[in-house]
């Protein structure tokens, strides 16, 4: 129940160990009869590629880090399966793992990772500890960060402005004669995200010389059903809520259910706008309006400026703004 050796499949094929490696890395100096008689022997003893040790020698391992603050929200899962399909094409794989929002778990992961000589990483992140910033920098290998449009990223960066977005989503409520406008968002001390759409919340209703009621903020878990929680906590607190901008569509479409059960008007009773534009946006009952934001795109083009660094091209330019749109549905 050894680890299974270079040596064994030599055994196996009846080659040298030299033949075998040839095989592995340069196929073309060997017969094909005898490359073959390698392939049949590798299948058989269940032999797998060093790739650490064989990175000692190329400095490549094809391997591509990526951390996420979570699985359980489908817009980091569609950047990363956008990466890594574009990462694939080009023969590279994905090493991925989380940390549920927390920079201590970050600076660990990374440490972790960069031990395994990964050939770059990916950061949905912006925000990190100093020594996290420090190993990165040390490692030189290509990162990238997404998220959120930072000004001094580690390397390069490819987002959209979460200021902007939650700004430019307020600004429309407040077009459309809303001036009670509630915000939602996860625990802003722990997510730098969702601090810049409150900021964003804050900075239009300043330049609308609208006063900022901390009574119409709140915070809440990442989960589906604090959406209809977070409104009826506000609705008690504040009876005269106009609309509520949700960070997410999580919590968006959690609220629109609960005005469904009480046969609430939307917007009649309150307006409600969420962040992401995920799928249910335009199936649920009124559609939600929303703001669009480039999940898929971040991906995309964030794994080919990874491969480009990596085939030697120089990047430019570094911070990359795939920006946002805002889509108006019946919940407004």
């Amino acid at each position: 129940m050894g680890q299974v050796r270079m040596e064994d499949v030599a055994r196996r094929a009846g080659v040298s160990k030299v033949t075998v490696s040839r095989t592995l890395h340069c196929s073309e100096k060997v017969t094909e009869k005898t490359r073959r008689r390698v392939l049949q022997a590798i299948t058989a003893v269940g032999y797998v590629k060093n790739l650490v040790a064989g990175s000692l020698a190329s400095n490549r391992t094809n391997v591509i880090a990526a951390i996420v603050p979570t699985l359980t929200n489908a817009a980091y899962g569609t950047s990363v399966h956008a990466m890594a399909e574009v990462l694939r094409q080009n023969g590279f794989h994905l090493l991925l793992g989380t940390v549920d929002f927390s920079l201590a778990e970050e600076e660990s992961l990374i440490a972790t990772f960069l031990g395994r000589r990964p050939d770059a990483m990916y950061l949905h992140a912006c925000r990190h500890t100093p020594a996290a910033r420090r190993l990165l920098r040390n490692a030189g290998i290509p990162v990238v960060e997404v998220g959120d449009l930072i000004r001094h990223p580690i390397d390069m960066v490819v987002s959209y402005s979460n200021f902007e977005a939650a700004k430019s989503a307020t600004i429309y409520l407040l077009s459309k004669g809303y001036r009670r406008i509630a915000f939602v968002s996860a625990f802003k001390r722990e997510n730098e995200r969702h601090f810049n759409r409150w900021r964003g919340y804050c900075a239009a209703l300043r330049e609308n010389e609208i006063p900022y009621d901390p009574a119409l903020v709140l915070e809440e878990p990442f989960a589906f059903h604090f959406g209809a929680e977070a409104l009826l906590t506000l609705l008690n607190r504040t009876p005269d809520i106009q609309a509520v901008l949700f960070a997410s569509d999580l919590w968006a479409v959690g609220a629109l259910l609960e005005c469904s059960r009480r046969r609430w008007s939307v917007p009649g009773r309150v307006a409600i706008v969420g962040f992401g534009d995920q799928e249910i946006a335009r199936e649920i009952v009124p559609q939600l309006t929303t703001v669009r934001l480039p999940f898929e795109e971040v991906g995309r083009v964030a794994g080919q400026k990874l491969l480009d660094r990596l085939h030697g091209q120089s990047v430019k330019p570094k911070i990359v703004d795939l920006g946002f749109k805002l889509i108006e549905r019946a919940s407004t």
